[in-house]
């Protein structure tokens, strides 16, 4: 973890940044190995970093936390950021005069708190900075996502064995998250999705109650998780015997991201990235119907920022970003929205699977 403050902090004083205050939980986790529920970590030019926490999480954090520095708050007569203050004001000296912070997830009363303690403060928006430097990985964080895509590969095949008439989508879901568990997955990447019928048409298709009825068309979507790293993995399944027309749309969407994958590579542009894709919907008119982003980067989060793999994106790909490709396809109403998503890895040589699981439909 020191690799990524060292790295952190040498971004922050490039922006000429006096302090910041990091409370996302994901940037906690990355810098201090740890993140309790209300937990955040105090940036500043002067001193080392601290983790603040609530008091009754101090032990665990002082075993598990690999900050040296960690301060303590009492709620409710302290807040977190409010607790964070007074330790930069403590630290003496002039007044801040650039505060770096997450505009993206702080909310309006910490905004506010922040104002009216530091009223000749500007504040400086960073996830983006945070975003980059979580993007490349290293050994042990690619050793966590290989292991947690090896869970999401037993949870997918639970999940699809599942898949009956008269079974409803939360039942899918709570398979494929018994045997995640069961094998180590600290939680979920994610709330599962599982959507039969129409519902396969929706962007985030939570498992429902919704019964699956036999010709329905199933999607899952799922994820592992590791010493706090992820994994992504969607496969679409029948419920019954699909159609002819289904059959060759699934396999149209494999081959765009089998394109997709063959063209990521380090120094490769997202947007030729995601038009190795479009051109494969291209061959049978689709292209109309995919949306302008296809895949994200996987890393604690398994829909992060940076890499996005978008139309038009000059973002470049880098060695060891994880990505997730394809977070979307081609929706079409005739059909439904069939998918096939995986995790890869940006290696050297090129995109490796890092999700193993295979389905003989495609």
């Amino acid at each position: 973890m020191q690799a990524a403050i060292d790295r952190l902090q040498q971004e922050l004083n490039a922006l000429e940044l006096d302090a910041s205050f990091l409370l996302k939980p994901h940037d906690v986790f990355y810098l201090a190995g740890y993140a309790s529920v209300c937990s955040g970590v105090l940036m500043s030019a002067k001193e080392e970093p601290v983790f603040c926490t609530l008091w009754l999480d101090a032990p665990e954090a002082r075993e598990q936390c690999s900050l040296e520095r960690v301060g303590t708050y009492v709620f409710p007569e302290q807040s977190l950021l409010g607790r964070m203050i007074k330790m930069l004001k403590k630290q003496g000296g002039p007044e801040p005069k650039r505060i770096g912070i997450e505009k993206d997830f702080m909310v309006a009363r910490q905004y506010e708190l922040l104002v009216s303690e530091f009223p000749q403060a500007e504040l400086v928006h960073i996830t983006p900075v945070i975003d980059k430097l979580r993007a490349i990985k290293t050994p042990q964080e690619l050793e966590h996502i290989k292991a947690a895509a090896a869970l999401a590969d037993q949870a997918m095949e639970a999940a699809l064995a599942a898949v009956a008439p008269g079974v409803s989508e939360l039942e899918v879901a709570a398979e494929a998250e018994y045997v995640m568990r069961k094998a180590g997955s600290l939680r979920t990447a994610f709330s599962t999705f599982v959507a039969s019928g129409e519902r396969t048409l929706l962007a985030h298709p939570i498992a429902s109650p919704k019964i699956m009825q036999p010709g329905e068309a199933v999607v899952i979507d799922l994820g592992a998780v590791v010493a706090g790293y992820s994994s992504d993995l969607c496969r679409t399944t029948f419920v019954g015997d699909p159609t002819p027309e289904q059959c060759d749309r699934l396999r149209l969407v494999f081959q765009a991201q089998e394109e997709a994958a063959g063209a990521m590579r380090p120094g490769a542009l997202s947007k030729d990235v995601y038009e190795a894709a479009r051109r494969v919907f291209a061959t049978k008119g689709l292209e109309r119907l995919l949306p302008s982003d296809m895949g994200y980067g996987v890393g604690l989060r398994q829909s992060e920022f940076h890499p996005v793999i978008e139309k038009g994106s000059s973002t470049e790909l880098a060695e060891n970003m994880v990505v997730a490709l394809m977070q979307t396809t081609a929706y079409d109403r005739a059909i439904g929205g069939l998918r096939v998503e995986d995790t890869f890895w940006v290696s050297a040589q090129g995109a490796v699977r890092l999700t193993k699981h295979r389905q003989n439909l495609y």
